[in-house]
Protein backbone atom coordinates (compact mmCIF):
# COMPACT_ATOMS: atom_id res chain seq x y z
CA UNK A 1 0.00 0.00 0.00
CA UNK A 2 1.28 3.14 -0.88
CA UNK A 3 1.85 6.10 1.71
CA UNK A 4 -0.99 8.48 0.11
CA UNK A 5 -3.25 5.43 0.63
CA UNK A 6 -2.32 5.21 4.09
CA UNK A 7 -2.38 8.80 5.19
CA UNK A 8 -6.06 9.04 5.62
CA UNK A 9 -6.08 6.01 7.16
CA UNK A 10 -6.88 5.44 11.23
CA UNK A 11 -3.49 4.81 13.07
CA UNK A 12 -2.29 2.51 16.04
CA UNK A 13 -1.42 5.55 18.22
CA UNK A 14 -4.98 7.15 17.24
CA UNK A 15 -6.92 3.84 18.26
CA UNK A 16 -4.48 3.05 21.04
CA UNK A 17 -5.26 6.48 23.23
CA UNK A 18 -8.92 4.32 24.47
CA UNK A 19 -7.78 0.74 25.05
CA UNK A 20 -7.67 -2.06 27.71
CA UNK A 21 -4.42 -3.40 28.69
CA UNK A 22 -4.77 -6.88 30.69
CA UNK A 23 -1.21 -5.67 32.31
CA UNK A 24 -2.72 -2.43 33.56
CA UNK A 25 -5.87 -4.36 34.83
CA UNK A 26 -4.08 -6.75 36.43
CA UNK A 27 -1.72 -4.24 38.12
CA UNK A 28 -4.80 -2.33 39.18
CA UNK A 29 -5.69 -5.35 41.09
CA UNK A 30 -9.18 -5.94 39.14
CA UNK A 31 -8.56 -9.32 37.63
CA UNK A 32 -8.77 -11.38 40.89
CA UNK A 33 -10.99 -14.46 42.34
CA UNK A 34 -13.66 -11.92 44.03
CA UNK A 35 -16.30 -10.38 41.57
CA UNK A 36 -14.77 -6.03 40.86
CA UNK A 37 -17.29 -3.78 40.15
CA UNK A 38 -16.53 -0.24 38.76
CA UNK A 39 -17.15 2.87 37.14
CA UNK A 40 -14.10 4.12 35.08
CA UNK A 41 -15.29 7.46 34.50
CA UNK A 42 -11.45 9.25 33.56
CA UNK A 43 -9.94 5.94 32.47
CA UNK A 44 -12.25 5.01 30.22
CA UNK A 45 -14.70 7.42 29.61
CA UNK A 46 -16.85 5.90 27.02
CA UNK A 47 -17.51 2.71 29.49
CA UNK A 48 -20.13 3.10 32.01
CA UNK A 49 -19.74 0.39 34.06
CA UNK A 50 -17.02 -2.48 33.96
CA UNK A 51 -17.04 -5.80 36.22
CA UNK A 52 -13.78 -8.12 35.98
CA UNK A 53 -13.54 -11.58 37.40
CA UNK A 54 -10.36 -14.05 37.12
CA UNK A 55 -11.85 -15.36 33.58
CA UNK A 56 -14.01 -12.63 32.50
CA UNK A 57 -14.67 -8.94 31.83
CA UNK A 58 -18.42 -7.54 31.02
CA UNK A 59 -18.50 -3.75 29.72
CA UNK A 60 -21.70 -1.67 29.61
CA UNK A 61 -20.66 0.88 26.87
CA UNK A 62 -21.96 4.07 26.56
CA UNK A 63 -25.01 3.74 23.88
CA UNK A 64 -24.75 0.21 23.64
CA UNK A 65 -27.63 -1.74 24.89
CA UNK A 66 -25.94 -5.52 25.38
CA UNK A 67 -22.78 -5.69 27.33
CA UNK A 68 -19.67 -6.89 26.12
CA UNK A 69 -17.77 -9.81 27.12
CA UNK A 70 -14.58 -10.09 27.43
CA UNK A 71 -12.72 -13.70 27.92
CA UNK A 72 -9.66 -13.73 30.03
CA UNK A 73 -7.05 -16.75 30.26
CA UNK A 74 -4.26 -17.44 31.99
CA UNK A 75 -1.24 -19.21 31.23
CA UNK A 76 1.66 -20.04 33.77
CA UNK A 77 5.09 -18.34 34.02
CA UNK A 78 8.77 -20.06 33.81
CA UNK A 79 9.10 -18.74 37.24
CA UNK A 80 5.95 -19.01 39.32
CA UNK A 81 2.79 -17.01 39.20
CA UNK A 82 0.23 -16.69 35.82
CA UNK A 83 -0.14 -13.96 33.01
CA UNK A 84 -3.34 -12.80 31.76
CA UNK A 85 -4.48 -12.64 28.42
CA UNK A 86 -7.69 -11.33 27.14
CA UNK A 87 -9.76 -12.96 23.95
CA UNK A 88 -11.01 -10.48 21.23
CA UNK A 89 -14.96 -11.18 21.21
CA UNK A 90 -14.67 -10.89 17.34
CA UNK A 91 -12.31 -13.32 16.66
CA UNK A 92 -11.13 -15.01 20.26
CA UNK A 93 -7.55 -14.24 19.39
CA UNK A 94 -5.49 -14.24 22.47
CA UNK A 95 -4.45 -10.41 23.00
CA UNK A 96 -2.51 -8.24 25.34
CA UNK A 97 -4.64 -5.15 24.56
CA UNK A 98 -7.75 -4.45 23.08
CA UNK A 99 -8.40 -1.03 21.36
CA UNK A 100 -11.86 0.52 20.80
CA UNK A 101 -13.68 0.16 17.90
CA UNK A 102 -17.18 1.33 16.19
CA UNK A 103 -18.45 -2.19 17.74
CA UNK A 104 -16.69 -1.95 20.80
CA UNK A 105 -13.28 -3.58 22.42
CA UNK A 106 -11.88 -5.15 19.88
CA UNK A 107 -8.03 -6.26 18.81
CA UNK A 108 -6.09 -4.42 16.01
CA UNK A 109 -6.62 -7.00 13.13
CA UNK A 110 -11.02 -6.53 13.83
CA UNK A 111 -10.08 -3.07 14.04
CA UNK A 112 -8.94 -3.09 10.74
CA UNK A 113 -5.10 -3.16 11.13
CA UNK A 114 -4.52 0.17 11.22
CA UNK A 115 -1.12 0.95 9.81
CA UNK A 116 1.62 3.10 12.75
CA UNK A 117 2.01 6.97 12.14
CA UNK A 118 5.20 6.95 10.82
CA UNK A 119 4.53 4.74 7.87
CA UNK A 120 2.38 6.92 6.75
CA UNK A 121 4.88 9.98 6.61
CA UNK A 122 7.64 10.93 4.38
CA UNK A 123 11.62 10.38 5.78
CA UNK A 124 11.97 13.80 6.64
CA UNK A 125 8.30 13.71 8.59
CA UNK A 126 9.05 10.20 9.88
CA UNK A 127 12.73 11.91 11.67
CA UNK A 128 10.61 14.98 12.78
CA UNK A 129 8.11 12.59 14.19
CA UNK A 130 10.86 10.76 16.49
CA UNK A 131 12.19 13.89 17.87
CA UNK A 132 9.30 14.85 18.80
CA UNK A 133 8.23 11.57 20.72
CA UNK A 134 11.81 11.87 22.36
CA UNK A 135 11.34 15.51 23.65
CA UNK A 136 7.99 14.16 25.16
CA UNK A 137 9.80 11.18 26.55
CA UNK A 138 12.03 13.11 28.56
CA UNK A 139 8.89 14.99 29.92
CA UNK A 140 9.47 18.30 27.38
CA UNK A 141 7.00 19.39 24.42
CA UNK A 142 7.08 18.50 21.62
CA UNK A 143 8.20 21.34 19.43
CA UNK A 144 11.30 21.24 17.77
CA UNK A 145 11.68 25.60 17.97
CA UNK A 146 12.27 25.25 22.12
CA UNK A 147 15.60 24.07 23.13
CA UNK A 148 16.11 20.15 24.60
CA UNK A 149 14.18 19.58 28.39
CA UNK A 150 16.56 19.02 31.24
CA UNK A 151 16.69 15.62 32.67
CA UNK A 152 14.05 14.65 34.37
CA UNK A 153 13.91 13.86 37.77
CA UNK A 154 14.54 9.77 38.33
CA UNK A 155 15.91 9.43 34.70
CA UNK A 156 19.53 8.11 34.37
CA UNK A 157 21.93 10.47 33.23
CA UNK A 158 23.10 7.65 30.71
CA UNK A 159 19.56 6.85 29.84
CA UNK A 160 19.03 11.04 28.99
CA UNK A 161 22.08 11.48 27.20
CA UNK A 162 21.62 7.94 25.08
CA UNK A 163 18.06 10.05 24.12
CA UNK A 164 19.23 13.88 23.96
CA UNK A 165 21.76 12.67 21.56
CA UNK A 166 19.98 10.14 19.04
CA UNK A 167 17.38 13.57 19.10
CA UNK A 168 20.40 15.84 18.26
CA UNK A 169 21.30 13.17 15.41
CA UNK A 170 17.58 13.24 14.27
CA UNK A 171 17.60 16.89 13.97
CA UNK A 172 20.90 17.81 12.93
CA UNK A 173 20.02 16.13 9.32
CA UNK A 174 16.24 18.49 9.00
CA UNK A 175 15.88 21.78 7.25
CA UNK A 176 14.74 25.00 9.15
CA UNK A 177 11.80 24.39 7.64
CA UNK A 178 10.73 20.85 8.62
CA UNK A 179 12.17 21.61 12.35
CA UNK A 180 9.10 24.25 12.76
CA UNK A 181 6.61 22.12 10.83
CA UNK A 182 3.89 21.56 14.08
CA UNK A 183 4.11 18.31 16.03
CA UNK A 184 1.40 15.82 14.83
CA UNK A 185 -0.48 16.06 18.05
CA UNK A 186 -3.35 13.56 16.97
CA UNK A 187 -1.09 10.77 17.09
CA UNK A 188 1.25 12.03 19.59
CA UNK A 189 -1.25 11.81 22.28
CA UNK A 190 -0.55 8.16 22.74
CA UNK A 191 2.88 8.78 23.39
CA UNK A 192 1.95 11.11 26.03
CA UNK A 193 -0.51 9.00 28.01
CA UNK A 194 2.24 6.06 27.46
CA UNK A 195 4.46 7.46 29.16
CA UNK A 196 3.21 9.52 31.91
CA UNK A 197 1.18 5.64 33.14
CA UNK A 198 5.31 4.09 33.66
Amino acid sequence: MTRKKRRGRLTVEQLGVDRLDVRELQRAGILGESLVSLTPALLWPRIDRMRAYQYLIQLELRHHMVPQRILVSWTPCHYGGARPWMHCPFCQKRVAILVRALAGYCCRKCAGDPVYASQCKSTRARRHYEACKLRLRVGGIASLSVPFPERPRGMHLRTYERLRSRAEILECGLSTRVRKRPPDYPNLVYYLQHTNSK
